[in-house]
């Protein structure tokens, strides 16, 4: 692994708010080290957790943060993310949403030919969520999942469903959540972006369904919206977490709080789903 040349200062608070921050695997925490990144003079540490391979890289500068990912044949030349925020919750959660799940995905490449392997670290994965969600009261189940060489956790709580999926060497989580639409909503944004300042123009007269109209003028205020021809609701954009809306069984039925739906979320990181386990468990 290269290394960085420029002189190491001690590293930044806001490296250490950060890791305190971080879920815990198997007990073990994040620790902090000075770090003396490639792409900038800026105080800036290392963060890494015993017995996960690759780091992450974070440097502070006044009005903003960079960070990183590192493994051992990935050394970063330049941050692979960079926030307009300097406070330790919005820098966690963007690093949960956008940063873990994809160095998380480079280092599995290394047992993706090997499928005992893989099923050991999908079961791991789905063991860490599942611990993380009984620790805060609701019965976890684990099962084969439908598809190939994928295994599920799933759980219940408040009358929402929860269900977990891992397929093959992907350490990215598919996240089924179905319930109450008034429930559903408040779930979906904890996976999206911060809600934007200005919300942007989605022609809500074109979504074909009431239910997609609703849940439609919600998740607006987060991320990009679009309808597919057989009326499914899409959300989210490729550089995190995305899915899509079911559509409704009667498409002109009146809408309540507590009419039933389903959706789906796509590239979800283990850690992010540990770190929110009682919220979704409550």
């Amino acid at each position: 692994m290269a290394t960085a040349t420029a002189p190491v200062t001690a590293a930044p608070a806001l490296a250490h708010r950060v890791a305190e921050r971080l879920p815990h695997r198997d007990g073990n925490a994040w620790t902090v080290a000075p770090y003396a990144a490639w792409w900038t003079t800026r105080p800036a540490a290392r963060l890494t957790q015993a017995g996960r391979p690759g780091a992450l890289i974070l440097a502070e500068h006044p009005w903003r943060t960079e960070i990183a990912w590192q493994l051992d044949d990935r050394e970063p030349y330049e941050p692979d993310l960079i926030l307009d925020r300097i406070a330790p919750g919005p820098v966690v959660r963007e690093t949960l949403r956008l940063v873990l799940p994809r160095m998380d995905d480079v280092a599995a490449l290394a047992y993706a030919d090997r499928p005992a392997d893989a099923r050991r670290a999908r079961l791991r994965h789905l063991n860490l969520i599942g611990s993380a969600v009984r620790a805060h009261g609701p019965a976890t189940v684990n099962r084969t999942g439908s598809h190939p060489n994928s295994d599920l956790v799933e759980w219940s709580s408040q009358g929402v469903r929860y269900a977990v999926t891992l397929i093959g060497a992907n350490p990215a989580c598919d996240l089924s959540v179905s319930g109450p639409v008034a429930d559903v909503e408040q779930v979906l944004p904890l996976f999206l972006p911060e809600r934007a300042a200005e919300t942007s123009r989605f022609p809500l007269r074109d979504v074909r369904t009431r239910l997609g109209r609703r849940v439609a003028a919600h998740l607006v205020q987060y991320t990009p919206v679009d309808q597919l021809d057989d009326g499914e609701l899409t959300f989210g954009a490729a550089t995190g977490p995305f899915g899509y809306v079911c559509p409704p069984a009667d498409p002109a039925a009146r809408i309540r709080d507590t009419t039933p739906v389903v959706a789906e979320l796509h590239g979800v990181g283990v850690d992010h789903l540990v770190h929110l386990a009682a919220r979704l468990a409550s």
